[in-house]
Parts: structure tokens; sequence; C-alpha cells
């Protein structure tokens, strides 16, 4: 049976040739980190679906699935500055908001306290499979998708920031 933790090593280990085929590869190579988001968009799905519905929750999982989820933004936030295809201050804003949450995270983590995933973080990560669907094929509207995305994840921040702040820690 496929665990939710090998979903989410595998879309950790889809990092690397995404970055080689949307940076290094002459031909197809856009196409072949499309196909290889898609794959890691599926997994980020699946992996929590079956976890929660095969009570396979696991204190690896709730670390190794956000690890997963913040490699995959930064690493396509990053190539999609690297060819100009968004601007550098979201790359900025939203690494800046990641460190964040990782050290609310680990503090939460040595305190045995978990505060679950919300419908708010959902909808961001959704709006950033989207964005980032959108500016791999050249939409023109995929611009103003990235700035709802980084609203929304903001706004996400808020509310866990909110919600560490109210936890017993």
């Amino acid at each position: 049976m496929i665990t939710p933790n090998m979903l989410t090593s595998l879309r950790i280990a889809l990092v690397p040739p995404m970055i080689y085929s949307y940076l290094y590869m002459p031909y197809y190579g856009e196409k072949m980190a499309f196909f290889i988001f898609a794959i890691s968009a599926m997994t980020d799905i699946l992996d929590g679906h079956i976890a929660r519905k095969h009570d396979m929750i696991t204190k690896l999982g709730t670390i190794l699935d956000p690890f997963a989820d913040k490699m995959m933004l930064i690493t396509v936030l990053t190539m999609f500055v690297l060819r100009k295809k968004i601007n550098h201050w979201i790359l900025v804003i939203v690494a800046f908001k990641e460190l964040i949450m990782v050290l609310g995270g680990y503090l939460l983590y040595n305190n045995d306290t978990v505060i679950p995933a919300n419908i708010y973080g959902k909808i961001s990560t959704f709006v950033f499979y989207v964005s980032g669907f959108a500016t791999m094929l050249g939409f023109s509207f995929a611009h103003i998708l990235m700035y709802i995305f980084v609203v929304l994840n903001i706004g996400t921040m808020f509310i866990y920031l909110y919600r560490f702040a109210t936890s017993k820690v």
C-alpha cells in the first residue's frame, strides 16, 4: 500500500528534476516541468486525503508534508524569478512568510502542540498551483492569480499567528 509519507517523499524527490527540466532542458523542459508540477499537486492532495481517510497521520508526516510544500513553493517561485516570469518581491515576501511559519512550527513541535491546517491555507495552496500552472502556460492573467496567492498566503500567516498566540505554548 502506498502510504501518505511515500507520496510526500515523492513530492520532495520531484524538486530536483523539476528544476533541471525547467531551467536546463532546451527542448520540452517547461512541458516536463509542468508535468512534474502536476504530479506534485496530485501527491499534495492525495497524501493528506489518504492520511485522514485511513487514519495514517504520523508525526513524521506532520513534518514532511509542510516541508515538501515549502520546498515546492520556494522552488517554483525561484524558477519563475530566474526566468523573469514573476517579480522577485513575490519570492521575497513568500520566503519570509515561510521562514516565520517554520520558526513557529519549530516552537510548537518542541511543545507537542499542533495547529491543524485550515481552509484558508488549503485555498492558498490551490491558488498557488493554479497560478503556477497559469504562469507555466503563459496565460496573461497569471500575474493576477499570483498576486491573489500572495495576499492569501500572507492572510493565512496571520491566522496561524493568531492561533499560535492563543495556544498554550
